[in-house]
């Protein structure tokens, strides 16, 4: 059994900063931290810093991501990140997480229950080894970018399997397709689809997620609780949970 050191937290003051956007931003926040680990090492070509915001209410069940910031690293530590988010609804439980990854495998995370809000400086521990999980698997749409849905017998899904095929729903219409994963990369190809009309919020629903999904780049996974979808254009990721998650 492998044991992982839980270093104490140095968490730096200076250079912290949790500001408010201006009111035209739609209240809007922005965190300024910085990322770093103990370690006298330098990250290999590819390395990627994730750092997300949690709601980890009992209530929620899984946890919910609330917003993420994911770009590749190309400077050694500290790593300056900036986080945007929407203003946090009160009553949540919420916590920072963040983690190093290389080609699917994370290097370097945030100890397990995350980190609070008002310590943005955010000391990693070594978790070398520790294999990404892939994305096969059957999901619930949890949220797209903005957008929340519901955990009801209709939800909106996908199921990945192995052989590069997908399908699901839209809430609406049933999807089925193919995807190509290389590594960190996926890309789905052109779905088919079942063409029936439903209330006017299932469709709009229906032209959000399929207008998302030609656009995901890449994959991220967070343990076994999240499967996140990243879009190449400028809009929030897809966020994904187990099917059987309350």
């Amino acid at each position: 059994m492998i044991t992982i050191r839980r270093f104490a937290l140095a968490l730096l003051a200076a250079g912290s900063v949790f500001a408010s956007c201006p009111a035209e931003a739609d209240s809007m926040q922005t965190l300024h931290g910085q990322a770093m680990y103990r370690e006298r090492m330098a990250l290999p070509p590819g390395a990627v810093l994730s750092v997300w915001i949690e709601d980890t209410g009992a209530t929620h069940g899984a946890p919910l991501v609330m917003a993420e910031q994911r770009e590749d690293i190309h400077r050694g530590v500290p790593i300056p990140y900036t986080l945007t988010y929407p203003a946090l609804p009160t009553g949540g439980h919420y916590v920072l997480n963040a983690e190093i990854t290389v080609e699917g495998r994370r290097l370097f995370a945030t100890p397990d229950g995350g980190m609070p809000l008002d310590h943005p400086q955010l000391l990693l521990r070594h978790v070398a080894g520790t294999p990404v999980s892939a994305p096969y698997g059957a999901w619930r749409i949890q949220s797209v970018g903005d957008l929340r849905f519901d955990s009801t017998a209709d939800a909106p899904g996908l199921t990945l399997q192995q052989d590069g095929t997908v399908y699901g729903t839209d809430g609406c219409n049933r999807l089925m397709g193919h995807f190509r994963l290389e590594g960190q990369t996926l890309r789905f190809l052109p779905f088919a689809m079942t063409r029936k009309a439903c209330l006017p919020a299932l469709m709009a629903q229906e032209r959000q997620i399929g207008a998302f999904l030609p656009t995901v780049t890449s994959w991220s996974r967070d343990g076994e609780k999240h499967l996140v979808l990243h879009s190449g254009d400028s809009s929030g990721p897809m966020v994904l949970v187990p099917q059987d998650a309350q």
